[in-house]
């Protein structure tokens, strides 16, 4: 999972709570950190986890680049700005409940699985959070 967000409290706390559940994190403060990060790592990154509203880079072009580089990728988005014009099953309104991130992170976790190419529940391995 790579984490992107610029306040450093938030980033702390979404890294404490996600770690705790058993997942792999990298981190970075930026939209071009994200970036850089990704392409320096050679395994699989499942999640996005990324703020919209960051210096220099935005959540959304983070995403976008991602999606393109990166194919299958999950995103979830977080903003404190009521205006934000996304799908709600992929955002995360700031500020947001640690048990919403959890359960979050998890749908679109378990989302990606159970939508594996016609799988059935016995074919699909369960989340190596390892893995993330």
């Amino acid at each position: 999972m790579l984490i992107a967000e610029d306040e450093v409290l938030v980033r702390q706390v979404c890294h404490a709570v996600l770690a705790a559940e058993g997942y792999a994190i990298l981190i970075a403060a930026s939209g071009r950190g994200a970036l850089e990060i990704s392409r320096a790592f050679p395994g699989e990154i499942h999640l996005l986890l990324s703020d919209i509203r960051m210096p220099g880079m935005d959540g959304w072009q983070v995403r976008d680049i991602l999606v393109t580089e990166r194919p299958g990728i999950r995103v979830l988005l977080m903003s404190g700005n009521a205006e934000e014009p996304t799908d709600p099953r992929s955002f995360l309104r700031k500020p947001f409940l640690i048990d919403d991130l959890r359960d979050r992170v998890r749908h679109l976790l378990e989302g990606s699985a159970a939508a594996g190419a016609g799988k059935t529940d016995s074919q699909i391995p369960p989340w190596s959070h390892a893995n993330s």
